[in-house]
């Protein structure tokens, strides 16, 4: 979800904003993956490689796995800066892209993967995440959060009718917006905006409840979340500039998975460093993985989390 990219030409992705916001700075090393945590007692949503004792006797430590496997390749809106993207409970995908003045919410077909409906988000404001949620009413709504302005959106499902605004708060100075998705057992929204927290949102008044900062295996702070998706108890999330999906305890903050996608599209074919993975929706029988101006779209399956799709998440 966060661009934060120099355009000379047009200023329209993200500039470099670390020194707007606090607990951001710390750069992302992708070389510390591995190591950190003993493997721990294996839970239905627990990613563990091996409890072999090492040389010094010590507990086998988690590392980042490779275990997913590509069902289907689609064909996705090669033009869609996909900041946010979901399936809803009619199975419709859902998505909300970004940039200024290109900025819109989406209703995709889930069999063919054409739009079809598009609206445009007002040119002042850059897209950022989006989720379906339900309404102390009952009803299901999209919820769309913005990047700089402090602005959210909320729509109806399924025609996508704007039906109010609101503001919000992240962290401070910024308050940006980046990631959101929604825990139906808790009824709560999950908001991410690039520093190393998730905050915690009432549904009916958008209000912070807590937060909780997440850290990685090897216990170092994560910043940079970008897109996320709840899964089987999980807060799934992209890393912006990474190619790996964390998913991680939202009350421990806690990485519990951590998956390496960088083989599934090399960012070498992507054209622009810019076409990050970005994209992360749960189905009935796959989840969907995509990225920021990607023209494909990946049904995959995580051949380690056999309880993925029991649990009605």
């Amino acid at each position: 979800t966060n661009e934060q990219v120099d355009d000379a030409e047009d200023g329209n992705e993200r500039g470099n904003d670390k020194e707007e916001q606090d607990d951001t700075t710390e750069a992302t090393n992708k070389d510390g993956v591995d190591g950190g945590v003993p493997a721990e007692e294996e839970t239905k949503n627990e990613q563990v490689e091996d409890t072999d004792e090492g040389h010094d006797g010590e507990l086998a430590v988690a590392t980042i796995s490779t275990a997913y496997t590509v069902l289907e390749q689609e064909t996705h809106d090669s033009m869609s800066f996909t900041q946010g993207i979901s399936y809803c409970s009619d199975g419709k995908i859902y998505e909300t892209t970004g940039l200024y003045g290109q900025s819109k919410v989406r209703r995709i077909n889930p069999d063919t993967f054409e739009v079809e409906t598009s609206i445009d988000t007002p040119r002042e404001f850059f897209g950022e995440g989006s989720t379906c949620f339900i309404g102390r009413d009952g009803k299901e709504y999209l919820i769309e959060i913005t990047w700089r302005e402090h602005r959210g959106f909320v729509y109806e499902v399924p025609s996508l009718e704007l039906l109010h605004s609101f503001d919000y708060t992240t962290t401070a100075p910024a308050h940006q917006g980046w990631g959101i998705t929604y825990d139906p057992k808790k009824h709560e929204l999950i908001v991410s905006d690039g520093s190393e927290y998730l905050y915690f949102w009432d549904i009916e008044n958008f209000e912070t409840k807590r937060k909780v900062a997440v850290t990685r295996f090897d216990g170092r702070k994560q910043t940079q979340i970008n897109e996320l998706e709840f899964m089987d108890g999980l807060v799934c999330y992209n890393i912006w500039h990474e190619d790996d999906i964390i998913c991680a305890d939202p009350e421990t903050g806690k990485s519990v998975r951590e998956y390496d996608f960088s083989e599934i599209w090399p960012a070498k074919l992507r054209g622009s460093s810019e076409n990050v993975l970005n994209g992360i929706a749960l189905g009935k029988d796959h989840v969907l993985i995509t990225g920021k101006r990607w023209d494909r779209i990946y049904k995959v399956d995580f051949t380690d989390w056999p309880t993925l799709f029991d649990s009605n998440n």
